[in-house]
This record gives structure tokens, C-alpha cells and sequence, in this order.
């Protein structure tokens, strides 16, 4: 990929010796690709590097981020899955995650006492050793 000084020094090349050929084997590239700066150079084009229309574009919005950071504001708990849910956005949900923590949000996982756990053995109910039987 020619940097936009090079592309200029390229139609100017171009534009003393009308030999493309000859152009595109000094500067490595195709004919077409002559062609195609001379043109735009003709009809008043930029011929810079346009590395914003680069790479896949995303697919979460602003405002869906926006809707993100406010679900987790609003409910500190709420896990991934439900976030996709509630939202019905249009990626999965390890998407979903990655966006958090860009946010820089942390997964936090939430913690139950004992008590509230589903155990038979932690269901409120205290035990009374009894130590007496040993002597001292």
C-alpha cells in the first residue's frame, strides 16, 4: 500500500511519461492501480490512506452500549445472559462480556451465605456439640 506521498509522486509520473506500464513496475503495483489514482487525482479526489473504512464494523452501537452500562448501573448482579436478553442484541453473549469489560466493568460473582444456599446442612439449623463426656 502506497502512502499518500507516494501516490502523488505516482500521478505525477504518470502525467510526464503516459507510460503506465512503466509506472506501475517502478512503484510495484498493477496498472489498474495507476489508473485508478490517476483518475481520482483528475476529478479532484484525496488520494489519502483511508484506514477508517478498514476492518469489520461493529455491531454493537453506541446506544447499545449505552443500554449495557446502564442494565449494569441499574443492577449490579445481572449476568451476561440476562443483559442479552433483556436487550436483545444482536451478538452472543461472550460479545456481550467482552464489551463489559472494555467498559471496564469486572464479573463478580455473587455470593450466598450459608444460609441461603440450598443445603440440607445450612438450612438455619445449628448443631450443639456436646463436649462433656471428656474428661479433664
Amino acid at each position: 500500500m502506497l502512502s499518500k506521498e507516494m501516490r502523488e509522486i505516482l500521478v505525477k509520473a504518470f502525467n510526464e511519461i503516459h507510460d503506465a506500464d512503466k509506472v506501475a513496475e517502478v512503484f510495484n503495483v498493477s496498472r489498474r492501480t495507476v489508473y485508478t489514482y490517476v483518475e481520482k487525482a483528475r476529478e479532484g479526489e484525496s488520494l489519502e490512506v483511508r484506514t477508517s473504512e478498514r476492518g469489520r464494523k461493529a455491531k454493537l452501537t453506541e446506544q447499545d452500549k449505552e443500554a449495557i452500562k446502564n442494565c449494569i448501573l441499574e443492577k449490579p448482579d445481572i449476568t451476561i445472559h440476562e443483559i442479552n436478553e433483556k436487550l436483545q442484541l444482536p451478538v452472543s453473549d461472550e460479545q456481550v462480556r467482552r464489551t463489559v469489560n472494555k467498559m471496564g466493568f469486572r464479573r463478580k460473582k455473587k455470593s450466598m451465605h450459608a444460609a441461603e444456599r440450598e443445603r440440607p446442612r445450612c438450612a438455619g439449623k445449628t448443631i450443639q456439640v456436646d463436649h462433656s463426656d471428656k474428661e479433664p
